[in-house]
């Protein structure tokens, strides 16, 4: 007996399929400043971590967030957190996300917590197309 089951999207896009990933344009707000900014989908990561200068280009004082290490293969990278106004295709809410500390690392990644938590994501990747829609909690 299959399940018939039914996901409902709000949103459609066609992603590049080169092997940069899932590449979605991303806004980040933080007061009156906005940064956009190109950032892959990583269900693998457990956070939404973008590269030093954007924070930096909102106008906030990196060290001064909630300072987090992450273990990934090749070491550990420390990153802080802060909260801002996070938009994708449309798709807005407030979220923390982390910065790196070091600015050399050139990576801006929508992860687990912060990013995947709030959206419903469908993928079709043979065709290259994702489906998103905001979360919303449903009433029993």
């Amino acid at each position: 007996m299959g399940l018939n089951l039914q996901l409902e999207f709000t949103k459609r896009t066609v992603y590049s399929g080169d092997s940069a990933g899932i590449l979605l344009k991303t806004v980040l707000r933080s007061g009156s400043e906005t940064v956009a900014v190109f950032a892959a989908v990583d269900t693998g990561a457990a956070n939404c971590l973008f590269e030093r200068v954007h924070g930096e280009l909102l106008g906030l004082d990196i060290e001064a967030g909630e300072r987090k290490v992450f273990s990934t293969a090749t070491g550990r990278i420390e990153a802080f957190g802060h909260l801002v106004l996070v938009e994708t295709m449309g798709v807005q809410f407030e979220s923390m996300v982390y910065f790196f500390a070091n600015p050399e690392i050139q990576k801006n990644l929508l992860g687990r917590t912060g990013w995947l938590d709030r959206v419903k994501l469908g993928v079709v990747d043979y065709d290259q197309v994702l489906y998103l829609a905001p979360y919303q909690m449903e009433s029993q």
